[in-house]
């Protein structure tokens, strides 16, 4: 076995490790809550020691994090069937947004604890990438956009997509400080509206 194949093994390995223990705490956090649920309730839970534990996570909000990553990265993989589906990039994504809008709004702790934390570890990589798992799928449609004739090319499509991130991240970020302030929904779309058409008057 080449050095390559023994790290890559390595790798599979560890990937595993994370998504078992963080399978076993969000099962014990959606069971007794985040707050009931210690780190060591935790690693008993994933069978493993507290060392191997903290070495895989230094503290409760990186596993909710964590899940936030894997769940988004299995969401990425439906971008074939969404070209499909949905032909025109402001279709796209719309349905893009709208789909995450529902997945906080059937998870709203968990959302609030994944955005403080990685609010609070901007520039870490680990922690950034869930949102760049999101700007890559956002890349891919508005790159298709660009060569179908319906998103400008002057603006390289990772600016345009990092534009929409922001947008769609404070939107969501006020809506969980207060979710009876305004429709979430209602909002996000309006985003995505102004994002393709703009906010000047068709009267201008």
């Amino acid at each position: 076995m080449t050095q390559e194949e023994t790290q890559s093994k390595r790798e599979r390995k560890k990937a595993a490790m994370r998504l078992h223990i963080v399978k076993a705490a969000m099962n014990l956090f959606r069971k007794q809550g985040f707050e009931n649920t210690t780190m060591e309730a935790i690693a008993e839970k994933s069978e493993v020691t507290k060392r191997t534990l903290y070495s895989y996570f230094p503290v409760k909000e990186a596993i909710v994090s964590a899940h936030w990553i894997h769940t988004t990265e299995k969401n990425a993989k439906r971008i074939p069937l969404l070209f499909k589906l949905y032909r025109s990039t402001h279709s796209r994504l719309t349905k893009i947004c709208l789909s995450g809008v529902q997945r906080i709004k059937a998870e709203q702790e968990y959302a609030r604890i994944t955005f403080s934390f990685q609010l609070r570890q901007l520039g870490n990589s680990a922690a950034s990438q869930a949102e760049s798992e999101f700007v890559q799928v956002l890349i891919s449609v508005l790159e298709a956009g660009q060569a179908q004739g319906d998103i400008r090319t002057d603006i390289p499509a990772n600016e345009l997509a990092l534009q929409i991130r922001q947008h769609f991240t404070a939107i969501c970020f006020m809506w969980l400080a207060n979710p009876d302030a305004f429709s979430l929904d209602e909002h996000i779309t309006n985003a995505v509206e102004c994002f393709i058409n703009g906010a000047g008057s068709s009267k201008a």
